[in-house]
């Protein structure tokens, strides 16, 4: 007879209900949390597939970038010594986003560049300009861009030429000839002479190809005189200059136009002879003479000078001690028309006038007569042009 092992009822219940507490524990319970999390991953995405149990790893969410592009223009350019130029940063970011450029030159001793991308030619050589922008923002993925432009600085056509008197000078007028004028886009060379004393300069500009342009003017001074020819025609003038550095400016009178020249200035005697009317440029006092070599107005002799500043000015003649003549008389003429006179009324007095502008209202040059009051007088006179303002 085969014996029977019998366990007891209430202990095969207490063992069971363990069993049980331990199947739900560790299996039914995770598999339910796991199914709950899968549904609310569902729920946010749409699936929730794979997996035996249903549950998969959720997906990994990327910001977006806070910068998506970036721009510096332009991204070359050639500037003279001196020249600046300013560089336009152009970010383009994600909506609240914050964005900081900074620029830095790779080459401070050739091109320098400011916080707000302002770039300054230094000397002759090349440098890159780097611009970084960087952006932040709120779930934003921070982001940074970096652009460059490379500048390339030639030696500046405009520095001035330093010359002795007298000087003898063979020169060109090219595409990339210092701007003289910036009315017109006037090229060609800048010279200067210091003047130890006030002198008569005769300058003659011999140009090969196109129109001569010809200035003369204190460095100081805004104001200047000029005289253009035709084509390869010679321009020679003679100027009055005051003591100081003078600034001697010559090439082509029409934009565009190039060529070879000729140059030469010297210092000449001080006293107008002929009937070539000589530029006063600054406030000067020359000696003068009225004498039978000279210019004869309606039966008068006469010295002209040539005026032209936006400045006031007084303008005298009067008889010099030695020798003087007997009835100075001045006249100042804007083209043909009598612009103002002054005379002594054969009172043996000086003449006089004062300007408001050295120059006509239709910014014409002034052609000012030195002569006398009647006719066949002889003599010498002081002549002075002093500038205002």
């Amino acid at each position: 007879m085969t014996a029977v092992h019998t366990v007891p009822l209430a202990r095969r219940v207490r063992t069971n209900a363990a069993d049980g507490i331990h199947h739900l524990r560790n299996n039914v319970l995770p598999r339910f949390r796991r199914a709950a999390f899968c549904a609310t991953i569902a729920f946010a995405v749409g699936s929730c597939g794979g997996g035996g149990d249903g549950f998969v790893t959720p997906p990994v969410v990327v910001p977006p970038a806070a910068l998506t592009a970036f721009t510096l223009t332009p991204s070359t350019a050639s500037l003279a010594v001196g020249q600046t130029l300013s560089l336009t940063a152009v970010p383009t970011n994600a909506a609240g986003a914050t964005v900081s450029i900074s620029f830095v030159s790779g080459n401070t001793a050739v091109a320098t560049v400011a916080a707000n991308g302002a770039v300054t030619a230094v000397s002759a050589g090349s440098a890159v300009i780097t611009a970084t922008a960087q952006a932040t923002g709120p779930n934003l993925a921070p982001t940074t861009i970096s652009q460059t432009s490379t500048i390339t600085v030639n030696t500046n056509p405009c520095a001035p030429i330093v010359l002795g008197l007298p000087l003898a000078r063979n020169g060109s007028v090219s595409a990339v000839s210092c701007v003289i004028t910036t009315d017109i886009q006037r090229r060609g060379d800048v010279l200067r002479v210091n003047l130890a004393t006030p002198s008569a300069l005769e300058l003659r500009f011999v140009p090969v190809g196109f129109t001569g342009y010809m200035t003369a003017l204190l460095a100081s001074d805004p104001e200047f005189v000029f005289f253009t020819g035709n084509p390869s025609q010679e321009v020679r003038r003679t100027w009055h200059m005051p003591a100081g550095l003078t600034e001697i400016k010559i090439g082509a009178a029409i934009a565009g136009q190039t060529g070879t020249y000729s140059f030469s200035a010297a210092t000449v005697g001080a006293n107008v002879t002929g009937c070539a009317a000589v530029v006063v440029a600054g406030s000067l006092q020359s000696s003068q003479s009225l004498a039978s070599t000279d210019c004869t107005f309606s039966g008068r002799l006469a010295d002209e000078f040539l005026l032209f500043s936006a400045r006031s000015c007084v303008i005298t003649m009067n008889r010099d001690v030695t020798a003087p003549m007997s009835n100075p008389f001045l006249e100042v003429y804007a083209g043909s028309q009598v612009f103002a006179v002054d005379n002594d009324g054969g009172g043996n007095s000086n003449a006089r006038i004062s300007l408001p502008a050295c120059r006509s209202p239709a910014n014409d040059v002034l052609t000012v007569r030195a002569t006398s009051f009647g006719a066949g007088d002889f003599g010498n006179y002081v002549f002075t042009v002093t500038f205002g303002p």
